[in-house]
């Protein structure tokens, strides 16, 4: 495995978990920011079902390739800080492990809306909410320790790559939420994802 490839590989997850996303709920007309996850549950509740299995079984998928993809890290780390890489590398894969499986139950928020027992819908989603802090949490230290290497400058990479990580890419989600209708659908709908897609592109471009 080259670095190159592997960057490669992480692109193509980030792309292929993207298109999940979108899978699972993508709507023509797009969706209220200020309600985020009830105009969410509200599409997926009428989408077609295979389109929920489809873009739930993704999210594991993507998952697998995206932790190739994180071998970079590894690959891209200066020899005498390879223990350091390997550690933010195992962060980031356990992070992206919990955010495959709780991608593959968001489809549940589609197939279970259709019925009328209220009770276990409002207690999975409570549970999927809970799931959600920790995915982030772990994700987010993970992309704190690629940021801290990149500008500790024990990678490969040069120093200025840092601003295209997705910790720092993330600040400017208040400017995606104002997009207007249907590109607002496209890019906040994908956002985290396609913060994945835009740091692996940029890591692609450097090695050009």
């Amino acid at each position: 495995m080259t670095l190159y490839k592997s960057i490669l590989i992480g692109l193509l997850g980030s792309f292929l978990m993207f298109l999940g996303d979108m899978t699972l709920y993508y709507d023509p007309n797009d969706y209220d920011g200020k309600d985020t996850i009830n105009n969410i549950i509200g599409i997926m509740k009428s989408v077609n079902i295979k389109r929920l299995y489809l873009g739930g079984l993704l999210g594991p998928t993507c998952a697998f390739i995206y932790c190739i993809g994180f071998f970079h890290i590894v690959l891209g780390i200066q020899e005498k800080y390879l223990t350091i890489g390997w550690f933010v590398f195992l962060i980031n894969v356990f992070g992206m492990i919990l955010g495959g499986a709780y991608h593959i139950q968001c489809a549940y928020l589609g197939l279970l809306s259709r019925y009328e027992n209220k009770g276990a819908f409002d207690e999975f989603l409570k549970y999927l909410k809970f799931q959600a802090k920790i995915v982030f949490v772990t994700m987010g230290l993970g992309n704190i320790g690629i940021a801290i290497l990149m500008l500790l400058g024990f990678t490969v990479f040069p120093r200025w790559q840092v601003l295209f990580t997705p910790i720092f890419l993330i600040i400017l989600t208040p400017l995606a939420e104002r997009l207007p209708k249907g590109l607002h659908m496209i890019i906040r709908g994908g956002w985290f994802n396609l913060l994945y897609f835009i740091y692996y592109f940029s890591l692609l471009i450097s090695f050009s």
